[in-house]
């Protein structure tokens, strides 16, 4: 079974590694110290998309019951964000797939970051202090070197479905028409 978890472990790490300018150096680094996160480039093996913790969690469990593939996600403890990988390229199309998803005004829009960015990753047996997993990377599910990444597409049509579902639920019409009735008939002069 260990020998199963360091070859697992080992692969993912290779994946890992080619993000970052000198992966036999990294892949070194982190066999001497299993247990460090990770600073990896985006826009080389992934971009990533950024957003409220409690909005990716709840786009995971949607995708979970829409059958999709999970691909990993990080969560980071000192902050109220997540990050979840997805295929390079991404950042490029990202504005466009969530268009249509109505926002509210002064929230913050799930952005996709790509070259240029850089993320910390929590080491795969690690609790991290930093960043910890909200869904690790599947070495069953790697296909030529790489880990399965979720799919963008869905991804956006979760997240604005998990926006909607997380709102604050508003009053319905039945009482706010009960309310501005009765609101006129207090601001209506009487004639006696």
């Amino acid at each position: 079974m260990e020998t199963r978890e360091r070859a697992e472990a080992e692969a993912l790490s290779a994946w890992f590694a080619a993000a970052t300018p000198d992966p036999e150096a990294a892949v070194s680094l982190w066999r001497k110290n299993p247990h460090l996160p990770r600073r990896l480039p985006c826009g080389v093996a992934f971009d990533i998309v950024m957003a409220d913790r409690s909005l990716i969690a709840r786009a995971y469990r949607l995708l979970t019951e829409y059958e999709q593939p999970l691909g990993p996600a990080v969560r980071f403890t000192s902050l109220r964000s997540a990050a979840v990988l997805v295929p390079a390229g991404t950042a490029l199309r990202w504005n466009g797939l969530m268009a249509t998803a109505q926002w509210p005004q002064g929230r913050r829009r799930p952005v996709c970051l790509g070259t240029g960015h850089v993320i910390l990753v929590p080491a795969l047996r690690s609790t991290g202090l930093l960043a910890q997993w909200l869904e690790l990377p599947d070495a069953d599910q790697v296909i030529g070197g790489s880990p399965l990444l979720t799919s963008p597409v869905p991804l956006a049509r979760c997240i604005a479905e998990a926006r909607a579902l997380l709102r604050p639920p508003q009053r319905p019409t039945s009482v706010l028409t009960t309310a501005s009735a009765f609101s006129s008939l207090l601001h209506t002069p009487q004639r006696t």
